[in-house]
């Protein structure tokens, strides 16, 4: 491994980061041949000549072509027609002595791979393109996600039909499916290398060109790439054909992600050539594989780490002069010419004035790959930070070839290079050599990681994550890819993404039951500002080989490391989700972490999470055990999943399940449309969550929408609170799960399938808030007159500025909303990356009748009055009666099921409850306005004109559009207090009619022509 380390080590202590390392450095385990000689290539250092320029714009040498291999996209209209697949035969293989015989798939049968055989038959579809999405544009397949089809599929046609329904497979996928283009080669590359590169093909298939098989392919993030030089066709039409077959029964052991099929909710298992395909003429010499690292950085110099390959298929060794070009990107590049595939393929950019550094080295190549490393100094560096904490400036790097040794340049030649302007080609001993730049996005940042006070040696990870120097605690969510289907719609990242950064989700964890994510999506998190952990899609531990088959781990490995590893915003890589205790399964995260390693060794590497001192806690909702009583038994460093599923809203409800399922509550076995959209298709997914949810009683859907989204959100904020106030001391962070969704449906999600914000997304984002005061205590409910009443007061400070001079204040409010109690705390400091206890809150508690429910308000204002966070707690807010406590008690953990008349019992039980305490407090009133301040932006005003605190007000019928973003949403206001609430919308969206309501003060109703009006007066 390159000398480059997260971490340092300490004398006489290992952690889990060094045993790891040891073990990765000592293993000879591989499982592709190629990948192991491609890591033992050594790495040669090279020394540098430098130059550092102010480039002007007037001047004209801020142009620089960049001249690489040139490419052409083959993604566009193809042609797909499914087929029956292939009979292995029983026993397979079988030979025909006894058994049933093994057939050929129908294609196979049918030469469809034939360049001769006819299409016209096939239906004409656009790749990239899961074969699903493909069928449902086409109206060949019923929507997946809408009410019962998918349910009605596999109960009549899933395979086999003798294992349970949602695990068989459906039509679609048990077909074999087979796509088709034509192409022409260029004629200006006769006589050039060739080759066929597709991006991800899911999850297993073989490619043909007229005719000729090239091969068979497994593995959804990368690959296959051919050396087609000798088998295309030039001046005629060439015929590619792609074989997918069927989709494997299982994931387990497969990179390949696994809710689709049929474990969680939903089911779909996706199918086809989902990323981009090109035909590429290579270069004589090629440089790859840029790595850039930051060793250090000062205000005035980073230090950066360089490492690149050079790939020769010439004969004989060449001494080659490497150019290398580093410069700020910035808003006010304008892009005259770009690629979709490759940003430096004929790219012309003009800069304003910036920094340039630019350096040149000599190398010596030989045939095949060598790999190359040296390190570049960088003034006035512009430093990355996450966000919350500074700006997220990016970088390019363009390194070229760029003169050969033995090569004649001409006096006009030398000028064009002293302006910047490249030659691709030059003659060196009467050949004509082309070469291929290299280009990639980077930022300046450090990551290192520390033990925290209690690290256990030789078992835990270091936990203290350290950013430029910085400590930062983790606020942060687990991150489900978008959409099963695969087939991203326009600004769906973009939504999700800008959503978890207004929401201050600082890291999302890539969870590794999904995807390893895409390069708009790392691309959007650079951006933002927003960390990644990047898990490998391997669950619930893959088996050792030969079930897991290693080669393809290692390949899909390697480039997937190499594809993401200059993002500044992926922080750390991860073997996969709950991956259980070392056994069997070792083989492939072994693998998977060996490599990560090799390839990127700044950054650390977990086997699984939890693992090495992190947690998940799931006797909440699964084990039914009290969220206070549950969270509280299970401390950790480091938190990785904890909440609780909650439903939609009735907007999205009403995308995946008809209107006149919304007025039959409870669900039944019968609700085939509501059990297709729960959590392993069940009733039991909604009891569990009432056990929590319980505000009051819940006999409708309308209810229980709003009571599990409060449930989940104070979920949420109760395991952020109790980690937060060990901010700088013995809690590092944590990663609620979760913020996004890949089905519709009721799920863990804060932002559902569909882009749209649950209120919980806006109590996490509460809890999340950089500087924050809170709370935290022993219980929620079962408080009792005469009891003592205690509570742990917070202030925490997640930024780089002292936070001075601020004041917290407390109120504690009776039954009836009067005040019971005021705390104040002013003139109070908070050191950057710590949390401060300010006081243990207590009092003895009153009469029963006073505490049924009682409320704590908790304010954080800047020395100005200006409100920077605020809480609101409840306690005894459920009514639970003795034979519902008792019920729930007995249904815990393998017990928590719900089983035939259990579940109607629990709807019961549920239903029955005889009050809803926070909806029965004493009455306030509200007046709201709104102002637009410009086109699409502006304040929703409300104020609390009553004398009593409103509860849990809500701004109703936002517009759901992926424009329009509210800034906040389920709060309280006390009385006279006024809140202003930011909006946005997109440029061809207004506001509608909304409207405000709170948990105690009646509906107001704020107009579009109210907005115009203050609009017009304001102007």
């Amino acid at each position: 491994m390159t000398n480059i380390s997260y971490y340092r080590s300490e004398k006489g202590k290992r952690y889990l980061d060094e045993v790891q390392d040891e073990a990765y450095a000592r293993s000879s385990l591989h499982g592709d041949a190629w990948v192991d000689m491609d890591s033992r290539i050594p790495i040669h250092p090279v020394m540098l000549e430098m130059q550092h320029m102010m480039e002007d714009q007037e001047s004209g040498s801020a142009y620089s072509t960049v001249s690489t291999s040139d490419s052409l996209l083959l993604s566009g209209i193809w042609r797909l027609k499914g087929g029956e697949a292939a009979d292995p035969g029983d026993p397979a293989p079988a030979t025909g002595w006894f058994g049933r015989k093994a057939r050929a798939s129908e294609g196979m049968r049918e030469r469809w791979y034939d360049p001769e055989h006819s299409r016209e038959d096939w239906l004409e579809i656009s790749i990239p393109a899961t074969v699903q999405q493909a069928l449902m544009d086409l109206g060949f397949m019923e929507d997946p996600h809408w009410n019962t089809n998918t349910i009605d599929e596999l109960e009549q046609y899933g395979s086999p039909q003798d294992i349970p329904v949602w695990f068989r497979r459906t039509r679609v996928e048990c077909t074999e499916w087979w796509f088709a283009t034509t192409f022409e080669v260029p004629k200006e590359w006769d006589g050039s290398r060739l080759s066929l590169e597709f991006d991800g093909i899911d999850y297993s298939g073989t490619v043909f060109l007229n005719g000729v098989s090239l091969g068979h392919h497994q593995g959804m993030f990368g690959g296959p790439v051919h050396d087609v030089t000798n088998l295309v066709r030039w001046n005629e039409a060439n015929e590619l054909v792609v074989r997918i077959d069927p989709a494997p029964q299982s994931w387990n052991g497969l990179m390949k992600p696994s809710p689709g099929f049929g474990w969680h909710y939903g089911h779909l298992i996706s199918l086809g050539i989902w990323k981009d395909v090109r035909i590429r003429s290579q270069p004589d010499i090629a440089l790859l594989d840029p790595y850039v690292v930051t060793r250090s950085f000062t205000s005035n110099e980073a230090t950066l780490h360089i490492e690149f390959t050079a790939d020769s298929s010439l004969v004989e060794q060449v001494s080659i002069t490497i150019e290398g070009q580093i410069r700020l990107k910035t808003d006010k590049v304008r892009r005259e010419t770009s690629s979709k595939n490759n940003p430096a393929l004929g790219m012309k950019e003009q800069y304003e004035s910036y920094e340039q550094s630019r350096f040149t080295a000599v190398i010596t190549v030989p045939y095949g790959k060598s790999k190359f490393s040296t390190e570049v100094k960088l003034n006035n560096p512009k430093i990355w930070w996450p966000s919350g904490y500074g700006e997220q400036p990016l970088y390019e790097l363009v390194l070229q070839v760029v003169s050969c040794e033995g090569t004649d340049r001409d006096a006009d030649d030398m000028s064009n290079r002293s302006m910047g302007i490249l030659n691709s080609a030059w003659t060196a001993e009467s050949k004509s050599i082309n070469t291929g730049a290299a280009f990639t996005s980077f930022a300046i940042r450090t990551i290192e990681m520390r033990p925290m006070i209690d690290t256990a040696p030789e078992t835990d990870y270091r936990w203290k994550f350290v950013i430029n120097g910085e400590p930062i605690f983790i606020k942060g969510a687990n991150w489900c890819w978008p959409d099963v289907m695969l087939t991203t719609k326009e600004g769906q990242y973009e939504r999700l993404l800008e959503l978890a950064r207004r929401g201050h989700v600082q890291m999302l964890r890539a969870w590794g039951g999904g995807i390893v994510e895409t390069d708009e999506f790392y691309t959007l998190c650079d951006e933002k500002g927003i960390m990644v952990y990047q898990e490998f899609p391997l669950c619930w531990g893959p088996p050792d080989a030969p079930l897991t088959d290693l080669g393809v781990i290692d390949r899909q490995t390697v480039l997937s490391v190499k594809r993401l590893r200059n993002h500044p915003s992926l922080v750390m890589w991860g073997g996969g989700n709950e991956n259980g205790p070392h056994g069997g399964a070792d083989e492939g995260l072994f693998l998977v972490g060996k490599r990560c390693r090799e390839y990127d060794p700044s950054r650390p590497f977990h086997r699984t999470d939890p693992w090495g001192g992190s947690a998940h806690n799931w006797n909440v909702y699964h084990g039914g055990e009290p969220l206070d009583e549950a969270t509280l038994a299970m401390p950790s460093v480091f938190y990785g999943e904890f909440g609780i599923p909650s439903q939609t809203n009735v907007s999205s409800c009403l995308r995946y399940m008809p209107e006149d399922a919304l007025s039959s509550f409870p669900p039944t076995e019968e609700s085939r449309g509501w059990k297709a959209h729960f959590h392993q298709f069940g009733l039991k997914d909604i009891i569990k969550v009432m056990r929590y949810a319980a505000y009051g009683p819940i006999r409708n859907w309308f209810d229980y929408i709003t009571y599990s989204q409060t449930a989940q959100g104070d979920a949420i904020r109760l395991t952020a609170d109790i980690q937060r106030a060990g901010t700088g001391n013995n809690k590092s962070g944590y990663w609620y799960y979760k913020f996004t969704d890949s089905f519709p449906g009721h799920s863990w999600a804060v932002v559902d399938f569909y882009g749209t914000a649950k209120l919980s997304y806006y109590r996490a984002k509460q809890a999340c808030r950089p500087q924050n005061a809170f709370i935290t205590t022993t219980k929620l409910d079962g408080w009792q007159s005469g009891e003592m009443f205690h509570a742990d007061l917070h202030l925490v400070n997640d930024s780089r500025e002292i936070l001075a001079e601020v004041t917290v204040q407390v109120r504690l409010y009776g039954s009836q909303l009067t005040e019971i109690m005021t705390w104040e705390y002013p003139a109070l400091t908070a050191k950057p990356g710590r949390a401060l206890c300010i006081d243990t809150l207590e009092i003895k508690l009153p009469e029963t009748s006073c505490i049924a429910p009682f409320l704590m308000a908790v304010t954080l204002h800047a020395p100005n009055g200006s409100l920077i966070s605020d809480q609101w707690y409840w306690f005894n807010a459920q009514p639970k009666t003795a034979e519902l406590l008792a019920f729930e008690r007995e249904h815990r953990h393998d017990a928590n099921e719900y089983q035939g008349k259990d579940a109607e019992q629990a709807f019961m039980l549920y239903g029955n409850l005889s009050n809803a305490p926070l909806r029965e407090l004493p009455c306030t009133s509200m007046e709201a306005s709104a102002v637009y301040t410009d086109d699409n932006s502006g304040v929703i005003i409300i104020r609390n004109i009553g004398s009593m605190p409103a509860i849990r007000v809500m701004i109703h019928d936002f517009p759901e559009d992926w424009s329009c973003y509210l800034d906040d949403n389920d709060f309280g206001l006390l009385p006279g207090e006024e809140r202003r609430i930011a909006f946005e919308t997109g440029s061809e969206f207004r506001l509608s009619v909304i409207t405000v309501s709170a948990w105690n003060a009646s509906k107001v109703t704020i107009i579009h022509e109210n907005f115009l009006e203050e609009k017009q007066t304001n102007a």
